[in-house]
C-alpha cells in the first residue's frame, strides 16, 4: 500500500510519470504549445477545448487530465496561440501526389518539424506567420491545412488503426527549429498579409534569386488578384518585374504558368466562398 509520501511524491513529478502522452504533453507545453486530452485511440477532444485557442493550461491540468484519462492521446492547438501551422497529408486520399504537383509549381517545401500519423499520412509543423490562418480543408487533393481554430493529434498518440504517431528521425522539436511558412502555402489558405506591406515593397525592389523565382511570383500574383487586379495586367507586371528583378529571369511561358495557376486557384476559392455563404 503506498504512504502518503509516495503519494504526494508522484504528484509532485506532474504527469510525466503516467505515460508517454502524458510526458509528451509536458514538453510540449514547455515549448509553448497549448495541448489538450484526445480520446484514446480516436482523434476527439476528451474536454472543451475551445478557451485554449487563447489560453495553454497549466502543469496542474495536465496532471489532472492524465490522472484521470491515463489512456488519453495527446493534442497540440495549432494557430497563434502555440506558434504552429500544420500541413496535413493523406497519401490515402492522393496527398503525396498532390504536393509534388504543387512542389514542382512553387518549389519544395523548406525542412521543418514533421511527424508520421498512426494512419500513414504526415504532419508538417510550421512557424505560424504572425496573423490570421484559417483552417483550410483541401487546398489540394489529400492536403489539408491545420491552424487557428484547428488541433492536430500529436505524438506518441495512438491511432485507431493501434498504430502510433512518431516524429521522423532528425525531425522532431527537439531536433529542428520550425521553418517558416511558406508564402505559397500562405496564399493557398486565403490568409491575408496585412502586416507585411514594408516586406512586399523591400521584395519587389530587391528582387529574388534563383530558387525563390516561381515561389515569389506565385506570392505577388496573389498580392495582386486579393487587391483586386485583373489577372491580364498581374501577368503584364510580372512578366516585367521577372525580367528586370529576377536573377536570372524566368522564361515567360514559366511566368504565365505560375501567374495562371495562382489565378485558377484564386477563382476557385472565391467560387467556394460563394457557395459558403
Amino acid at each position: 500500500m503506498k504512504s502518503r509520501t509516495d503519494e504526494k511524491s508522484a504528484k509532485a513529478k506532474g504527469p510525466a510519470l503516467v505515460n508517454q502522452s502524458a510526458a509528451a504533453a509536458v514538453e510540449y507545453l514547455s515549448r509553448g504549445w497549448s495541448v489538450l486530452p484526445i480520446r484514446p485511440r480516436e482523434k476527439r477532444p476528451l474536454i472543451r477545448w475551445q478557451y485554449l485557442q487563447g489560453a495553454r493550461p497549466s502543469e496542474a491540468d495536465l496532471t489532472d487530465w492524465f490522472q484521470k484519462w491515463p489512456n488519453a492521446n495527446v493534442g497540440v492547438v495549432t494557430g497563434e496561440i502555440s506558434n504552429l501551422v500544420v500541413l496535413d497529408i493523406d497519401p490515402k486520399h492522393g496527398g503525396d501526389d498532390t504536393l509534388e504537383v504543387l512542389q514542382c509549381r512553387f518549389g519544395p517545401l523548406p525542412m521543418t518539424v514533421e511527424s508520421r500519423t498512426g494512419g500513414g499520412g504526415r504532419h508538417l509543423y510550421f512557424k505560424h506567420p504572425g496573423y490570421p490562418v484559417r483552417n483550410r480543408a483541401g487546398i489540394g487533393q489529400g492536403i489539408d491545412v491545420r491552424g487557428d481554430g484547428g488541433f492536430v493529434v500529436a505524438p506518441p498518440s495512438i491511432h485507431p488503426s493501434g498504430k502510433r504517431y512518431g516524429w521522423l528521425a532528425g525531425q522532431s522539436p527537439k531536433d529542428l527549429p520550425l521553418a517558416p511558412m511558406p508564402r505559397w502555402l500562405i496564399i493557398e489558405t486565403g490568409t491575408r498579409a496585412r502586416r507585411l506591406v514594408d516586406d512586399w515593397r523591400s521584395l519587389v525592389r530587391e528582387g529574388v534569386a534563383q530558387g525563390q523565382r516561381n515561389s515569389t511570383i506565385a506570392s505577388l500574383t496573389g498580392h495582386l488578384l486579393w487587391h483586386g487586379v485583373d489577372p491580364g495586367v498581374a501577368l503584364e507586371l510580372l512578366l516585367g518585374w521577372n525580367r528586370l528583378r529576377c536573377r536570372p529571369p524566368l522564361e515567360d511561358t514559366e511566368v504565365a504558368q505560375v501567374v495562371y495557376s495562382i489565378t485558377r486557384l484564386h477563382e476557385e476559392n472565391d467560387r467556394k466562398t460563394e457557395l459558403s455563404n
